[in-house]
């Protein structure tokens, strides 16, 4: 091999590495599950990545969850949209928890971690603030008690 084709090869392999290198750390920063409580908008994975989200989709993105279709949580961090695949914990499926909230503005309480790039949220609650609107423990002058005594 003549002086000029193993120069090629060896910038060629340079090249190749440099470029690859990036895409092979992205894919190699795993990350153990942390507790985390996320708020984020549920869409239907399908549909989110053809570009259909939000409250004008939310019936359809309902419908695709209850049939089995994969459920992500769409969140805001530090400024950018992060896609989270929402998988449920402790035996309670993902559109259970997640399907009737498509469109809407939830916090998700689970495990957050990171497997080949991807983000996944094993979820455990979901809390809406409508929920949170009537503390049932809050008693004073005009609350009304929640509780049965």
């Amino acid at each position: 091999m003549n002086l000029v084709k193993k120069v090629f090869t060896f910038g060629l392999v340079v090249t190749v590495t440099m470029a690859i290198a990036p895409v092979a750390k992205i894919f190699a920063e795993d990350a153990a599950p942390v507790d985390v409580v996320l708020s984020g908008e549920p869409v239907d994975m399908n549909c989110y990545l053809g570009g259909k989200s939000g409250e004008e989709h939310a019936s359809c993105a309902a419908a695709c969850a209850t049939k089995g279709n994969p459920i992500g949580l769409v969140v805001e961090q530090d400024g950018k949209r992060v896609l989270y695949l929402v998988l449920g914990d402790g035996g309670t499926a993902s559109k259970d928890l997640l399907a009737a909230h498509m469109g809407t503005i939830v916090d998700v309480t689970g495990k957050a971690s990171r497997k080949d790039g991807m983000n996944i949220l094993m979820a455990s609650d979901v809390s809406t603030e409508e929920e949170e609107w009537f503390p049932e423990d809050i008693v004073g002058a005009g609350s009304i008690v929640n509780k049965e005594e």
